[in-house]
Formats: structure tokens, C-alpha cells, sequence
């Protein structure tokens, strides 16, 4: 089978993140090892690539022990994030810079986990320093590109330009009085405001989400500390708008587990689902089938009117597929033209084969790409649990054993039959 192109569109997208945000951007293989870090790895913290190697896996910890980041890894391998976090990481001239750190657990090929690091030294820089004057408090935070608020009492006594852009209001009068927790989206109050008084505590960034004056929503970090402002006891609040790294790890996190060019599930993220629903069929003494599908002569379509098209035809076929299966199947692209559907869940092996055909007979209607028809016919070969197997591997392999039969004559479906698979 040829596979086709994925869309540039998705890959720019990526690149572009990857190249131009200022955070440092790196991925971690399995063994703890750099596998890949963006140019604002290097900008922030002046190791290159080069400089990883397995006896010094991470030189930029300046408080880590072996064990500490053998415990670590061994979360990530266990999909545990490690999100927002304060800490500090070694320059490679030896500057021991404040760093706002984030590690995402991917699991993914050779990529164990994604770690983002930002530049929080003249952050916290300004905190330690904001101690020292209430005068110089209010002018130092109008310099600096964060969202402040000081609260008292539950109510908004100062704050700066960049946190009146940050909720959409007009002007400072909009603000003060208010309370910075309304702005807040959250379905529980009390449980939140439980959160906060552990936050300030901990002085620990939380992750939330942000409703504005104008009705947008976005995603925002929320660090607090008690200081003394104005001669009183307070809680100044810092907010971050994080929503473009937000969008960015939930773009990583969809990747991980999805075909960019269709949007259907791949074989990991399949795998795992067809293996749950092996176990609640059987909970349940109900039926699966696995469809292994593939476009006919797929290859000549690429090779005739070109990888475009080809692309085009791909789209419209997993729609084909998400139309004619029900909310419960699951649709997966394993590659090329190689698709594969489990159908979710069913009493008897009569409501599979009125799937099957409905399908069938969707994907006999020509599909039409920049005004022209194109006639591509697909063959389908279907395993049924328990019948046909007990597990994903057996379920998976006889569906394309059954597909190979369908081959032999091109636009048929076929059930797994073992006589005819010796």
C-alpha cells in the first residue's frame, strides 16, 4: 500500500510553534535522554543537543538527584503529567535561572514525555523585590507583561495595565471592587476557593479558565502570595494568558493519538479501546466486530491524479465511515489507504452485518474532488468476537486475513471463515 502525504497545513502549524515561541520546547525519550529541543532551549539555557549525552542526561538540574529523576521517568511511563511548577534550572555558564517547568507524558514511539520550560527569573525577581517598597511595587509591576491584582477582603484594590487587558475591561474603574475569583469559571465555588487558600500556601501556579468582559474565554495561570500593600496584609494574584499553549499541548496530546490528515483514531489509541471493549463484551456477553478496510487501486489514484487528490479522497472516505457507524464504533486510519472500524458492542451477529452493508453500499457512490468523479470502490474483511477470536491481535489479524480474500475479487465484504483462510 502507498501512503499518502499528511497536510502541510498541520505540520507548518507544528513547526511554527516549534520554532518561533519563546518557551523551550524539548522531548524526552525513554532512557531520560534529550531527544530534540526547539531554539528557545538554547536561547534560555545555552545547551545545545550536543551537550545530552546518557551520563548526562539533564546538566541543567541544579537540584536533581539520579533517584529523584529516575522517579520521575518512571511517572511519565505511568502517563502522569507534571504541570505548572517553579523551579530552578542551571544555565550552561553555571546561572541558576527561576524556571516556570511543565512536563506532559506522551508515550508515543521514541517519545516518552514534552517538557516546556519559560524564563521566570525576572518574575520572581520582581516578587522578592516587590517587598522591599509599596511605592516601587506600583510602579515596577506596570513594566512587567503579566496580569496583577491585589486583593483585600475579596475585593480588588490595585491593578495593572496588562491585567485590565487580560479580562477586557475599558479602564481601571471597571475593575476595582470586583473580585478577581468572578472572573473565574468554575462549577463549584467553595471547592475553588478551598483551592486558593492551598495555592497560597504552597505558592503553587494553578491552571484555570477565564471568562472577559467581552465574553471570550481563555486559559490563564494563577500565581498568589501574601504581601503587605499599602501598610495591609494582602493577596496579589498573578495572571498569565497561557491559552496558546494551552491550544498547543491539546494539538501534542490529539497528534499522540490521532491521523492529522483525517482526524480518525490511530492503531495505538485503537488498540487500547478494542482491548476495553474485548472486556466489557465479555462482562456483558455481547458481540464486536473489527472491519479491516481498504481502498482498491488506491495506489493508481496517487499515481494518476496525484498526491492531492489522493488526500482529498482519504478525507471524504473517513467521513463516509463516521456517517454510516454508530457514536459507540470506533474509527481508526492505521496508514495509506488501510483503515480499520470496531463495531461496539451488539447481541447478535445480524446487527453487525446491517453495519457492514449500510457502509457498503455508502462507499459505491462516487466521490467528487474539484468538480471531477472519481469511482474507487473499497474491500472490506470483518472478525467477529468471540467467534472469531478472543483478543485485539487475533481479532485484528483475521479481519485482514478475511480483507486478503476480499482482494481476490476487489468491492466485496467478507466475513472471517477459517476454512477458507487454510
Amino acid at each position: 500500500m502507498e501512503f499518502s502525504s499528511q497536510p502541510i497545513v498541520e505540520k507548518d502549524i507544528l513547526e511554527l510553534v516549534w520554532s518561533n515561541t519563546n518557551d523551550a520546547i524539548f522531548t524526552i525519550g525513554y532512557d531520560g535522554r534529550i531527544l530534540s529541543a526547539n531554539p528557545s532551549f538554547t536561547s534560555i539555557l545555552g545547551w545545545e543537543e550536543t551537550d545530552f549525552s546518557e551520563a548526562t542526561c539533564f546538566p541543567f538540574f541544579s537540584d536533581m538527584s539520579s533517584k529523584e529523576h529516575e522517579q520521575q521517568l518512571t511517572k511519565f511511563k505511568q502517563g502522569h503529567d507534571n504541570p505548572y511548577y517553579v523551579t530552578k534550572r542551571k544555565r550552561k555558564d553555571g546561572v541558576v535561572l527561576d524556571i516556570l517547568a511543565s512536563y506532559r507524558a506522551i508515550n508515543n514511539g521514541e517519545v516518552l514525555a514534552v517538557g516546556m520550560y519559560k524564563d521566570f527569573s525576572e518574575q520572581m525577581n520582581i516578587q522578592r523585590r516587590l517587598q522591599a517598597s509599596e511605592e516601587c511595587y506600583r510602579n515596577l509591576v506596570e513594566f512587567i507583561p503579566d496580569a496583577i491584582f491585589v486583593e483585600s477582603n475579596e475585593r480588588i484594590v490595585f491593578v495593572n495595565s496588562p491585567g485590565i487587558s487580560l479580562v477586557g475591561a475599558k479602564s481601571v474603574k471597571d475593575v476595582l471592587g470586583q473580585s478577581v475569583w468572578q472572573f473565574i469559571r468554575t462549577d463549584d465555588q467553595t471547592a475553588f476557593k478551598r483551592k486558593i487558600h492551598q495555592v497560597i500556601s504552597r505558592k503553587e501556579p494553578i491552571i484555570e479558565q477565564l471568562l472577559r468582559f467581552d465574553g471570550e474565554t481563555i486559559w490563564v495561570e494563577i500565581i498568589m502570595m501574601s504581601i503587605v500593600f499599602e501598610g495591609e496584609s494582602v493577596i496579589q494574584v498573578l495572571l498569565r494568558d497561557i491559552t496558546s499553549k494551552k491550544n498547543y499541548e491539546a494539538q501534542l496530546e490529539f497528534l499522540a493519538f490521532h491521523d492529522p490528515l483525517t482526524g480518525l483514531t490511530n492503531r495505538h489509541y485503537f488498540t487500547e479501546q478494542i482491548n476495553q471493549a474485548i472486556e466489557s463484551a465479555k462482562k456483558e456477553s455481547q458481540m464486536l466486530a473489527v472491519m479491516y478496510i481498504d481502498i482498491d487501486k488506491f495506489k493508481r489514484i496517487n499515481d494518476s491524479l496525484g498526491h492531492g487528490v489522493g488526500d482529498q479522497l482519504l478525507k471524504q472516505f473517513a467521513n463516509r465511515l463516521k456517517e454510516n457507524v454508530r457514536e459507540e464504533d470506533i474509527l481508526c486510519r492505521i496508514g495509506g489507504d488501510e483503515f480499520l472500524v470496531l463495531l461496539n458492542g451488539f447481541k447478535e451477529k445480524k446487527a453487525a452485518l446491517e453495519i457492514v452493508s449500510r457502509l457498503y453500499n455508502a462507499l459505491q457512490v462516487p466521490y467528487f474532488i474539484d468538480n471531477q468523479k472519481n469511482v474507487a470502490t473499497s474491500s472490506i474483511g470483518i472478525a467477529v468476537f468471540p467467534e472469531d477470536g478472543m483478543n485485539s491481535k487475533i481479532l485484528i489479524s483475521r479481519s485482514d486475513a478475511a480483507l486478503y480474500l476480499a482482494k481476490e475479487q476487489r468491492n466485496v465484504f467478507q466475513f472471517y471463515e477459517i476454512e477458507k483462510t487454510l
